[in-house]
């Protein structure tokens, strides 16, 4: 008779939970790496802006041109701030989600446990079994021949 573990359905839906679980990870983790992404195109951004009015500065420029440009940076770190909060709040769904994750793995390490412990309890039985059959041939024909 097979071995037969009661449980392997909802082994089987455990795995799959898990499977969901670690997909939905790395989407937070890309969100995350794409925020990240952002903000350090915004500082290179910045930087370029900087170097390019320290150029205007150093060739003459208007007081209009000066006031634009101060504006600009203004909002440029307003948005940056604004793109900060966002990665901190991914990262916190992110480290949220990784939890989630991890209490998935437990759940179907638990039961894999389980079926391995079954498994391994229906293997020495068997062997059992099998050396009880074997144990009760080899009396037979020792009986058999002692018989002849």
């Amino acid at each position: 008779m097979p071995f037969h573990f009661p449980l392997q359905a909802v082994l089987h839906y455990r795995q799959s939970m898990e499977h969901q679980q670690e997909l939905r990870l790395r989407a937070a983790n890309q969100q995350v790496a794409r925020a990240q992404h952002l903000i350090e195109q915004m500082d290179l951004q910045t930087k370029e802006l900087r170097s390019k009015e320290m150029e205007e500065l150093s060739s003459g420029t208007s007081a209009a041109e000066l006031r634009f440009g101060l504006l600009r940076e203004a909002a440029m770190l307003r948005r940056r701030r604004e793109f900060e909060q966002q990665l901190t709040r991914m990262q916190q769904l992110r480290d949220q989600q990784r939890e989630i994750f991890q209490q998935a793995r437990r759940a179907r390490e638990m039961l894999e446990s389980l079926r391995d412990q079954q498994l391994s309890l229906y293997k020495k039985d068997a062997a059992r079994r099998e050396q009880r059959s074997l144990d009760d041939l080899f009396l037979m024909r020792r009986e058999y021949l002692r018989r002849s």
